[in-house]
């Protein structure tokens, strides 16, 4: 049953859903916090129609993403530090009110060809401001609008997550597409990948290392025999954004090495990558002595100042209230119970977007662009978790509200996409029984 059916004749819950699913990734960095417009407009659907969508029947998959998304907002309230008052309710309202989102927006089936033109246009947009930003103004490194919401890091590796999602898409969809299209999706690609760059962000790079093997994989499982032209395209987009930005490259991979040895010969820790080892080696070594629950919030940070002041770390773990590494920043505030929890939020959208063949064979008889659709939505899905978690690595970039905007709904939106699809399109016959 699809959603329109529950609010009457009137198809507005598609084209609301429609629309945020191109202006989320479309507005996402060209405006600030251009992720919260297509947001806004699915909250506000939530809330005109509450009447409705709560009763509705939901697919299991919408359902364990809901408990995953609850969780997660009961576990920040947790760790919140009490003496931030009301702003201890930032980070689990947006779990909250993105669970009733993520409700309304599962039955209303957007159309999925949305979200690629939104990733098109937030591409192209990104790689526009961050030229801008660099050449023009003269910055030190592209970063969007920073504000409290935003900086360089957050906007760089969005700007790469947008920009593979879109890679992937577009290869899917390459024969519907046409030459010309697939063109301007290079150009847009080339354009987010280099807006990276100039963020200087390397966390990403780490990111899209720790994602290749899942991306040839299914370019060798769905694509074998254009395998080698897809992967000289890819390769072309690569070389031209090294020869572009060779300097800046080199510099940031000599520093990278420099700040390596400069930790591992002195322990000295006043720099980007020596604060992160030393705050690794404090949430590890700490974290040990509390596995299952950890310190909390408070208890960690007054156990770092502690052993500072002891002389055990260097004083400058202190700037930070986070440790620059997801799971680390949760063994050693909530324990094995908080790494469990956050290890969910990647597994579960990765398990609702993997193509298994029982998915593939429901589309078996459908027109070759239906498939590749199908198959887009999917792809570009499984980028979500992938490139999150690696960007986990070097970033707590769940503590950032254009962390948790932009995974939240870009994951519900795609997935909404997808369950349109099914409902429209899927063979529910035999060769499709298993859990969508």
């Amino acid at each position: 049953m699809m959603f329109d059916s529950l609010v009457g004749p009137a198809p507005w819950p598609r084209r609301v859903a429609t629309a945020a699913l191109f202006l989320v990734p479309a507005l996402a960095l060209v405006v600030q916090s251009g992720y919260s417009f297509g947001a806004a407009l699915l909250l506000i659907g939530a809330l005109c129609s509450i009447h409705r969508w709560p009763r509705g029947t939901h697919n299991p998959w919408t359902w364990a993403l809901a408990v995953v998304l609850l969780g997660m907002g009961v576990l920040w309230y947790v760790l919140a530090d009490p003496q931030e008052a009301w702003g201890r309710w930032d980070r689990p309202a947006k779990f909250f009110l993105g669970t009733a989102c993520l409700l309304f927006v599962s039955r209303a089936a957007p159309r999925p060809r949305a979200q690629f033109w939104g990733l098109l246009a937030g591409c192209l947009g990104a790689g526009a401001v961050a030229l801008w930003q660099v050449h023009v103004e003269g910055a030190p490194r592209a970063s969007g609008f920073p504000s409290r919401h935003t900086n360089a890091i957050q906007w760089g590796n969005i700007a790469l997550l947008m920009g593979t999602m879109l890679a992937m898409q577009t290869i899917a969809l390459r024969r519907q597409l046409g030459r010309g299209r697939v063109l301007a999706a290079a150009l847009a690609v080339l354009m987010a990948l280099n807006a990276s760059v100039l963020s200087q962000s390397r966390g990403g790079w780490l990111a899209l290392a720790m994602a290749l093997p899942v991306g040839l994989y299914l370019l060798w499982r769905f694509h074998r025999r254009d395998l080698w032209r897809v992967l000289g395209g890819l390769a072309a987009v690569l070389a031209v954004l090294a020869a572009a930005n060779h300097d800046l490259l080199d510099q940031r991979w000599a520093l990278m090495e420099k700040e390596v040895q400069i930790y591992s010969s002195s322990r000295e820790a006043d720099n980007s990558v020596g604060q992160r080892l030393e705050h690794w080696r404090f949430a590890w070594e700490a974290g040990l002595e509390r596995p299952l629950l950890g310190w909390g919030m408070r208890g960690y940070l007054d156990e770092k100042a502690r052993r500072v002041a002891a002389g055990q770390y260097e004083p400058s773990i202190l700037e930070y209230i986070y440790t620059h590494n997801e799971p680390l920043d949760m063994f050693v505030k909530a324990g094995l119970v908080g790494v469990l929890w956050l290890l969910l939020l990647y597994a579960v959208p990765l398990a609702m977007f993997w193509p298994t063949r029982a998915r593939m064979a429901a589309y078996a008889r459908q027109p070759e662009g239906v498939q590749a659709q199908m198959l887009a939505l999917r792809l570009g899905g499984v980028c979500i978790p992938v490139l999150y978690a690696g960007f986990g690595m070097t970033q707590v970039f769940f503590a950032h509200n254009s962390g948790i905007m932009f995974y939240l709904f870009m994951t519900m939106l795609t997935w909404a996409a997808l369950r349109g699809m099914d409902a429209e399109h899927a063979d529910h016959g035999p060769s499709s029984r298993s859990p969508r």
